[in-house]
């Protein structure tokens, strides 16, 4: 539709450009998608071709892709999820470790095609969750540029699938780059109607997410607490539901039995259980660990509510999900893609603000989580006993929770020297490159006069929030 107007004898068309402006946005997101579609085939056919040629890797690879596609076929032939036992060459039996619902939303439907099939599927949404977990985190980190978006979303999957965890989660099959979609979802913005529900949804599916839950309720954020809860119990009951027998056998007992998952001294076994099983002997190990789970645990989620109270959410979100991987009686290496969207916000961070410390201590953390040292240093998977490692192998076994710990000992000293002190409420947020009021804000500019150009600002991050758009909030919300 169009329509004119006059002016001083001008006439002005105005066109269906506002529909063409509004479709933009449409478009931009749609390349973005396209994109990341593309990028995720391409990089799970590269990661089946390097690591099927492999001796070493070609002999784990789908390894629990391959009892999750048994599962789906165990569940339509009828029998029980729990009696299952697929035999592996490297680690015996392997059991299903999950609730009933995750096999019948993922895996059922998956079993119905040629593994082969399957696992380029499994592996390519997995990245496709993975690429959008890094889109929502850089909305986060405050880029509002469409094109440097999508740009950097497609450049900083490819640089992900480098990481550790990331090529072990594709070797494996695994299914925490859709957890880690979910809950952080629930942090991309100031809270809402149905914030908590993506947090339940992922402890439904598996329970190491229960933790930020607790988060939450720390944070006296009680409605998305509940919504988490109830979303958390309405998996149950859909389980309960639809496989009662097995839910019961599940949440009825088997849901705490953590040995199922491996033995808790192997080096892959990045917890911080994992790294005090290999350094103690059996009976101080069973006398001392639970006590220190509390007391890493209780310190973490202090760090995670200090954060929260400086205004950074996303930084408390972090420490919620290091200190759920540590507590963890076990948490291989690919459980730790949850680190990723806290890298790509430091180096987002460091770019803005021009750090280069923050740099520093990202190039850090990238190279501990991309060089399987253990590995590199011919250190055993399974080692044959808890005290065969000397103290420099202990190190070099257990660099996940080494570098998780000092995140949680040194991150709250830079929160504390970066983000000024304020009151904050749930949902409550602030941004240092946009200071709350009386906390050394930098006055308003004034407007330019008609005709002056206006003048660049000599601050660095300035410059930076401009070419990176709208200033934002660490949770994406636009002020």
């Amino acid at each position: 539709m169009s329509a004119s107007t006059t002016r001083a004898g001008t006439t002005v068309e105005v066109t269906a450009a506002t529909d063409s402006a509004e479709s933009s946005p449409v478009r931009r997101h749609l390349i973005t998608w396209i994109a990341v579609a593309l990028a995720s085939v391409a990089l799970a056919l590269i990661t089946r071709w390097i690591h099927t040629g492999d001796e070493y890797w070609g002999q784990r690879w789908t390894v629990d892709l391959t009892v999750y596609l048994a599962s789906g076929e165990t569940v339509r032939e009828g029998n029980s999820l729990y009696d299952l036992v697929v035999m592996s060459p490297l680690y015996g039996e392997m059991p299903y470790l999950y609730p009933p619902l995750t096999a019948l939303l993922f895996f059922v439907p998956l079993s119905f095609l040629p593994p082969v099939v399957a696992g380029l599927m499994w592996n390519s949404a997995s990245l496709i969750a993975l690429g959008a977990a890094i889109w929502l985190t850089l909305g986060i980190a405050g880029v509002r540029n469409d094109r440097a978006r999508w740009v950097l979303t497609v450049l900083g999957l490819v640089m992900a699938a480098c990481l550790l965890p990331v090529r072990l989660h594709l070797i494996a099959g695994q299914i925490n780059a859709f957890l880690l979609l979910l809950v952080l979802l629930d942090f991309r913005r100031a809270p809402g109607r149905w914030q908590g529900v993506g947090i339940g949804i992922a402890a439904g599916l598996k329970i190491t997410p229960l933790i930020f839950i607790a988060y939450l309720m720390i944070t006296r954020r009680w409605a998305a607490a509940r919504n988490a809860l109830a979303a958390f119990l309405a998996t149950v009951a859909i389980g309960f539901l639809l496989l009662p027998a097995d839910a019961a056998r599940y949440w009825g007992g088997l849901v705490l039995h953590s040995s199922r998952a491996g033995g808790v001294f192997d080096t892959p076994n990045q917890s911080l259980a994992g790294a005090l099983a290999r350094v103690m002997s059996g009976e101080q190990y069973d006398a001392w660990w639970l006590l220190v789970m509390a007391v890493v645990g209780l310190w973490g989620m202090g760090v995670a509510l200090f954060a929260f109270r400086r205004g950074a959410d996303f930084l408390g979100f972090s420490a919620t999900a290091v200190t759920g991987l540590l507590i963890s009686p076990v948490s291989w290496e690919h459980h730790w893609v949850y680190v990723i969207p806290l890298l790509v916000w430091l180096a987002v961070w460091a770019w803005r603000k021009r750090s280069l410390p923050v740099a520093a201590i990202t190039a850090v953390l990238v190279l501990v989580f991309t060089v399987r040292t253990f590995m590199l240093m011919g250190i055993e998977e399974s080692p044959p006993s808890p005290m065969t490692l000397a103290a420099w192998e202990q190190v070099i076994a257990a660099p996940f929770p080494l570098a998780g710990l000092a995140l949680l000992t040194l991150g709250p000293l830079w929160v504390g020297r970066t983000f000024p002190r304020r009151n904050a409420g749930p949902g409550a947020t602030t941004d240092p490159s946009h200071p709350a009021p009386g906390a050394g804000a930098p006055l308003p500019q004034q407007p330019a006069q008609s005709g002056e150009r206006p003048r660049a600002s000599a601050d660095p991050a300035t410059r930076t929030r401009a070419a990176f758009g709208r200033p934002t909030t660490l949770l994406g919300e636009e002020k």
